[in-house]
């Protein structure tokens, strides 16, 4: 890449008309990147079901006035990363690049990204969806409903906290929702708008939202439990199995008390198959058998097919 250098506060003329030119015929990003930087990057584009060109022009945007870490990795491989400057930042790109003080364009991108990764996921969510995560800080602040687009559809929703959730490193808007008249957590990273509105918020139940932060889960499993009784594998697969596992209020007599809701449930205790038996709620231990029956009937209704 061609150098540049500054000379006080003014820019001498090639430069200027280089960076003119630029403007008018900038159209990729083409990085050479560390694999490990190139996992993350790649990771994230997964996790949060956005594309990497998105990733990359949110990043510019959002470390353009800030202080980068500097990455030095010297003669290297790695992959190449590759995506489109969008228009406003098509504009913006040289002028900010020049007066960054770095010498290539390439040193400029891998600092950005550099920078990025180094903060966990959650903090990288905060980065990616920050306008999300503002607008939804300042309906809490204001005390006023908000109403917002998640997974096609509009909700009025009383937003009363944003949290992290551990095992998922990532987060969510634990609120009121009027759309289902109960409480609902909702990930940030999936609601597609934030709207305002000029009714105030609804608190319905200090108590039970106070204890739902002190007790965060996704699933929101405060006050809901789940009896159960493993085989002999099923324990060893429990003691195991670590991810969404719900919190062990007590055991007695083989059987185990789990603080769980129903939807956690399907999904944690689905996967030992025959090594454990819903004891309660009823309703719980009918819908995994219904669950079952389908299972078996799509494997049936295959061989049938293959006969």
């Amino acid at each position: 890449g061609i150098k540049f250098k500054e000379n006080g506060l003014k820019l001498d003329l090639e430069v200027k008309k280089y960076c003119y030119f630029r403007r008018l015929t900038m159209k990729k990003v083409r990085v050479t990147i560390s694999d490990f930087m190139n996992e993350i990057i790649k990771s994230d584009s997964e996790y949060f079901k956005m594309p990497v060109g998105r990733i990359g022009n949110i990043i510019f945007k959002y470390y353009m006035d800030k202080n980068l870490n500097k990455v030095e990795l010297g003669n290297f491989s790695g992959e190449v990363l590759q995506f489109n400057l969008n228009k406003n930042n098509d504009e913006i790109f040289m002028d900010t690049f020049v007066r960054s003080g770095v010498e290539t364009e390439a040193e400029y991108w891998r600092n950005i990204i550099f920078t990025y990764i180094n903060n966990l996921r959650y903090k990288r969510e905060e980065i990616l969806f920050e306008k999300i995560f503002r607008k939804i800080k300042e309906g809490m602040e204001s005390k006023r409903k908000i109403k917002i687009k998640y997974h096609k559809y509009i909700r009025l929703v009383s937003p009363y906290f944003v949290k992290v959730a551990d095992d998922e490193n990532r987060s969510y808007l634990f609120c009121y929702c009027e759309k289902n008249n109960d409480y609902r957590n909702y990930r940030v990273s999936e609601i597609e708008e934030v709207w305002f509105t000029n009714e105030n918020i609804e608190i319905k139940d200090k108590k039970y939202i106070d204890d739902v932060h002190k007790n965060f889960d996704p699933f929101l499993s405060y006050k809901n439990t789940v009896k159960v009784e493993f085989t002999e594998k099923g324990v060893e697969l429990y003691e195991k199995v670590l991810t969404n596992r719900p919190r062990l209020l007590n055991k007695k007599d083989g059987i185990y008390t789990f603080e769980c809701d129903n939807k956690l449930a399907l999904v944690y205790f689905a996967q030992f198959f025959s090594n454990v038996k819903i004891l309660e709620p009823i309703e719980l231990q009918e819908k995994l058998k219904n669950e079952l029956k389908r299972t078996i009937e799509i494997y049936e209704n295959k061989e049938e097919k293959n006969v």
